[in-house]
């Protein structure tokens, strides 16, 4: 069988269909802290924001195209690295995969975690009451991650079910808040839709704007790990990426709109800048406001369900890109271990879990002295994106004879739009009050003790070029040999359950 009618194989042989690739983009992208972001951006900048979130999604639609087509040449559970280890090779494949996903699971995972469980209580007074006599509303951020490492060891299929339910409930109630926090009589008169800006409406503000926005809408790729899960992976996966950014983007606005119409901005600590929409205490106001004294209760739920969805797309996609490294030796050989039964990275998964958990422990869930290292992680996360990107263009150069069951439209338009803003949103990443440093510092140390190990790892334990690509075709072989769910010594698994 050549190479062509091996890869169509696989990529149409998958389990799970559209509605699970949706709501795995989704769910990721339209965390709690994403939503806090939105509140915070449209309550300082109005109409500024607005314009920077639309210039920060469609930089991301651009990017999605990326993801896709290289998802389309190589469908495997490692993802990113095998995207940069082909295209240029294992040094930087181990140095963008580890700071942008383990690094960055260690940081935003654990604020995530802390968040979710935070925004899931703030609309229930008398829980959050309770929870913070038991140690804190975060424990059940913890909760959430145990929970739902639990439900991956299951398989992808329970996976698929959870997040469909998840993220279909918290869209659809932000959906409902923000239309109908459009249409009530406004509590708040604003200029326009988005009301006046803070810190004003010139180009470099709203540029500055964009490194925030951007951060709404990064991890939309969190589906490309599921890639030899899905059915017809090269049709659907675009259609997925794009339309879960259209679909968060359009949310977002929506809801913010509503927001800073029914949510007064009012100050709350003039020595440190705090305003009401910086803070999840405008939740509960608003949901009052809209829809009265259910409306906390309601809006409540939708938190809950934004926290699960996020946590459960976490529990999928990291280790299963930690497995991907393994099966390649860029981890040690325990890593490849899969249950007998359900065929998943169990391991992977035990370390995705401990991660967080453990880093939320420590901290107490207060987040305040890790949002620094939050940042810097979205600068390695940036980093990976822009590995992924220069791969791909070189794989057009290098292997145009590779089968692409999705190429990238415009090429390489996409791939310039899309780096010039990430280059842009790295730069502006940083907020004000904020000393640079801070974060550009620890990026630095993240990137330079990853590539130390990837050094390490490469000429010492494998015993390879560190920048010699990677075959796509070896790659591949390995894939279809050793991915979770198949069966070791033939190609393809027979659908193990119905599609979803």
């Amino acid at each position: 069988m050549s190479l062509n009618d091996t890869l169509s194989a696989h990529l149409n042989r998958g389990t799970i269909g559209f509605p699970t690739a949706l709501a795995s983009t989704i769910g990721l992208i339209m965390a709690s802290p994403v939503i806090l972001t939105a509140t915070m951006g449209f309550g300082i900048g109005g109409s500024a924001f607005a314009m920077a979130m639309l210039i920060a999604v469609l930089l991301m639609l651009a990017q999605s195209t990326t993801f896709a087509e290289a998802a389309a040449i190589l469908p495997t559970t490692g993802s990113v690295y095998d995207y940069i280890n082909c295209g240029m090779g294992r040094f930087f494949a181990i140095t963008g995969t580890l700071s942008a996903y383990l690094i960055v699971h260690v940081f935003a995972g654990t604020a995530e975690t802390i968040l979710a469980g935070v925004m899931a209580l703030v609309n229930f007074e008398h829980l959050n009451t309770l929870a913070e006599s038991a140690g804190g509303s975060w424990l059940l951020g913890v909760g959430f991650v145990v929970v739902f490492a639990i439900l991956n060891a299951f398989g992808v299929s329970a996976f698929g079910k959870a997040e469909i339910i998840l993220t279909f409930g918290m869209w659809t109630t932000l959906m409902v808040f923000g239309v109908l926090g459009l249409i009530a009589a406004p509590a708040v008169q604003l200029d326009g839709w988005f009301g006046e800006s803070m810190v004003g409406t010139d180009l470099v503000t709203v540029l500055s704007l964009v490194g925030m926005a951007m951060f709404m809408f990064v991890g939309c790729e969190f589906v490309t790990p599921l890639a030899p899960d899905l059915r017809r992976s090269a049709r659907t996966m675009p259609r997925a990426m794009a339309l879960g950014l259209l679909g968060v983007a359009s949310c977002m606005f929506i809801y913010g709109a509503a927001m800073k119409r029914q949510v007064e901005n009012v100050v709350l600590d003039a020595a440190s800048g705090v305003h009401l929409l910086d803070t999840p205490m405008a939740i509960p106001q608003f949901a009052q406001q809209v829809m009265g004294d259910i409306g906390p209760l309601w809006l409540g739920i939708g938190f809950l369900f934004a926290g699960a969805a996020t946590i459960n797309t976490l529990m999928a996609g990291v280790p299963r890109i930690l497995y991907g490294m393994a099966v390649d030796g860029a981890l040690p050989k325990v890593f490849t271990y899969l249950h007998p039964r359900f065929k998943t990275p169990l391991l992977c998964i035990l370390v995705a879990m401990l991660i967080p958990c453990l880093h939320a422990l420590y901290l107490g869930g207060n987040t305040d002295n890790i949002m620094h290292l939050v940042l810097a992680a979205v600068c390695a996360w940036s980093t990976a994106y822009l590995l992924v990107t220069l791969s791909v263009v070189i794989l057009r150069i290098r292997r145009p004879d590779l089968p692409r069951a999705y190429r990238s439209p415009l090429f390489p338009l996409p791939q310039i739009v899309s780096s010039v803003g990430i280059l842009l949103g790295m730069w502006f990443i940083t907020p004000p009050g904020m000393d640079p440093a801070d974060v550009y510092v620890p990026f630095a140390w993240m990137l330079g003790g990853t590539a130390a190990y990837a050094l390490f790892w490469t000429l010492v334990v494998q015993r390879v070029n560190p920048f010699k690509p990677a075959v796509v075709e070896e790659v591949l072989a390995k894939e279809f040999a050793n991915e979770p769910g198949v069966h070791h010594g033939s190609h393809y698994a027979e659908p193990l359950a119905k599609t979803v």
